[in-house]
């Protein structure tokens, strides 16, 4: 939106929320380049907010493809690899206990077994690097990545059973697949994103959305998840985010799930 990193929080304290969730893309205003160059002074800057962190998204490329987990160049696959032990080291320092990322994309001229089998690979990898030091890595399941179906993104989560996801009902019903389609993800979250979704429609209006989010808290509670619930909602241009007002549906999504949660 604009705002600095303290003038998020504010705004999200000013909301009731006390607790947020960061985004860290290269050049962003939480860079995942400095957290690598600098992770202990970087976890300074987020702990001098005074407002505790959930989750850490972690990007280490610009786009998807760019520096993808599963990423065809192996020695792309080893810089990630190298380059994370210093995000696990920021996470640590800022009290952050867990990291979603982005599980890879459908690489050109590879298979889809091998897509998968490499992106498997690495994201087992990185959770056992964050396991050992006290955090959680999960994947988040997403539209234009290697996992856009619940079915295979299950699949992968019985054949890998250290694996978590972090988990968004909207980008499966952005792709078309009815909600009881996805359910059967809840016993796998580690995290949870909320915003409203439709067929076609990422991010929509509270009246244009087709999720019923009584069901998805009623499901998730069901499977045992104790986690956070973030208010997902998203100001860019990527697939539209940028028609709805993102101030307004958090309130209103707020408002639906912090009484269920009370309960």
């Amino acid at each position: 939106m604009g705002a600095t990193l303290r003038e998020s929080a504010d705004i999200w304290r000013s909301l009731g929320v006390h607790t947020i969730d960061l985004l860290a893309v290269p050049g962003a205003t939480v860079d995942s380049a400095a957290i690598v160059a600098k992770p202990a002074h970087e976890a300074a800057r987020i702990r001098a907010l005074n407002t505790p962190v959930a989750n850490l998204i972690f990007a280490f490329g610009r786009s998807f493809s760019d520096r993808a987990l599963n990423h065809p160049d192996r020695e792309v696959r080893v810089r990630n690899a190298n380059e994370f032990k210093a995000v696990i080291e920021f996470c640590r320092l800022a009290s952050i206990p867990s990291i979603t990322l982005l599980p890879g994309i459908p690489q050109p001229g590879w298979p889809r077994e091998k897509s998968v089998a490499v992106a498997a690979e690495v994201l087992n990898q990185f959770a056992a690097s964050g396991q050992a030091k006290g955090i959680t890595v999960s994947f988040e399941p997403h539209v234009e990545s290697l996992f856009e179906s619940p079915a295979e993104t299950h699949d992968l989560l019985e054949a890998n059973p250290q694996l978590k996801i972090t988990l968004d009902y909207s980008h499966f019903v952005y792709s078309g697949y009815p909600q009881d389609e996805i359910d059967c993800l809840a016993p796998f979250a580690a995290h949870v994103h909320l915003r409203q979704g439709a067929p076609r429609m990422l991010q929509a209006r509270w009246n244009d959305g087709v999720i019923d989010f009584r069901k998805v808290v009623r499901r998730l509670q069901q499977a045992g998840y104790s986690g956070y619930y973030a208010l997902e909602y998203e100001h860019d241009t990527w697939l539209g985010n940028d028609r709805v007002d993102v101030i307004s549906e958090s309130i209103k999504m707020r408002d639906l799930v912090k009484p269920l949660l009370a309960r």
